[in-house]
């Protein structure tokens, strides 16, 4: 965020920014510690780490090929001797939705402003008939996940579901079923006189712009 992004981000461990539908306060973004990293690794059975590839797009998100760059070396310092692998989303996304990698960097636009939509199609267990975890790229698969989105979902009551919500949500957080790393911030640059409203779904559109009253 800081070197990488120039503070354009804002670090998170999940789907939802603060003060969001749905946002789990008690889960921070961990503080990085290699030596317990080193430790994890060793008493997995890796005391001299391993090697791996770490695949992303090079032209979907701002300075994607550095963020990947930047994880592999953080990884390869700890044991996980990183290569890197960035090429054009159009390739990189054909490849992942065909469970190609090991490892993949890639981002999520929540536009409904609510965790289900996203814990539904990101990490449910893939079941193309049913429609769920239809881009679960990873096959993440827990039962006690999947029920408890499919709970959630099924909840009228606005207060109740949004804590079903959180429980799911600490459940993969807890469990590692993806690694969140930050929030993109949209940044745009205009002349005095002008004022622009973002939109969720990250789009910048001409006719947004508008003069100030």
């Amino acid at each position: 965020v800081s070197s990488v992004m120039e503070g354009a981000a804002t670090p998170t461990v999940q789907i939802m920014l603060p003060a969001t539908y749905g946002f789990v306060a008690d889960r921070p973004p961990p503080k990085a510690d290699p030596d317990r990293a080193r430790q994890l690794l060793a008493e997995a059975g890796f005391p001299n780490g391993f090697r791996m590839t770490l695949h992303g797009p090079n032209d979907v998100y701002a300075n994607a090929s550095r963020v990947v760059q930047a994880i592999g070396q953080m990884w390869t310092r700890v044991g996980v001797k990183t290569v890197v692998d960035v090429s054009p989303y159009a390739s990189f996304i054909s490849q992942a939705s065909k469970q190609s990698f090991s490892a993949f960097f890639l981002g999520w636009n929540t536009t409904t402003a609510e965790p289900s939509v996203a814990l539904q199609a990101l990490l449910t267990t893939y079941d193309a008939k049913a429609g769920a975890g239809v881009i679960n790229r990873g096959r993440y698969s827990n039962p006690a996940f999947d029920a408890a989105v499919a709970a959630a979902k099924a909840q009228p009551d606005n207060e109740l579901r949004e804590i079903m919500l959180r429980d799911a949500t600490r459940l993969v957080i807890d469990d590692v079923a993806f690694i969140p790393l930050y929030f993109q911030k949209s940044l745009w640059a205009m002349r005095a006189g002008l004022s622009y409203s973002s939109r969720l779904d990250g789009l910048s559109l001409a006719q947004s712009v508008i003069p100030k009253p």
